[in-house]
């Protein structure tokens, strides 16, 4: 496999990548509220959906660096439409795109299932790490709210990220954008 990539790479990923951070900023604003009203556990739902910013990007390309790249933009777009999270969107993408960017460079670069499995739930795991750290959550909440955290966040990072990577591909495949992308074959 090629490793260099090409302009239109970059223009498909920085365009999805922008997307998803709009879709993001969406999420942000809902999260808070929701989160008051349905509880921690029950929020952590969502945090599949917060993994396309490097698992999306990663899948459709499949080279060194795509998954950070897709983070970057998608917390630029983010923070400039004024999420409330400000630079820890940056970090928060920078540790997705890590745990992804190992799974591919450990399954030398094929997106079969376990490579998609282990990126998710690297990403997730540095991004709670990430977390305790600076807040120590959900580890203020007690063991049992930590733990429920902790598994509500993987299958979510499991289950509704990896479904929503092939969907979407799948989606942009339909449309002929990804023509020549190792993805659509």
């Amino acid at each position: 496999m090629n490793k260099k990539i090409r302009t239109k790479e970059v223009v498909v990923v920085a365009m999805v990548a922008a997307v998803v951070g709009v879709v993001f900023t969406l999420l942000d604003y809902a999260y808070m509220p929701l989160s008051a009203v349905l509880g921690t556990v029950f929020m952590e739902l969502t945090f599949g959906i917060y993994m396309l910013s490097a698992a999306l990007p990663m899948y459709l390309v499949r080279k060194p660096g795509v998954a950070v790249f897709g983070a970057l933009v998608t917390a630029g777009v983010n923070l400039l439409l004024g999420s409330p999270y400000g630079l820890q969107l940056v970090l928060a993408g920078i540790l997705e795109a890590l745990g992804v960017e190992i799974a591919y460079i450990l399954f030398k670069r094929e997106a079969n299932l376990k490579c998609l499995v282990v990126g998710q739930i690297l990403g997730a795991v540095f991004v709670f790490g990430r977390d305790a750290f600076f807040w120590g959550s959900p580890m203020c909440y007690g063991v049992t709210i930590a733990l429920g955290v902790i598994v509500v966040r993987l299958l979510s990072s499991v289950v509704i990220g990896i479904v929503l990577v092939k969907v979407i591909t799948a989606a942009l495949v339909k449309t002929g954008v990804l023509k020549g992308f190792v993805c659509a074959k």
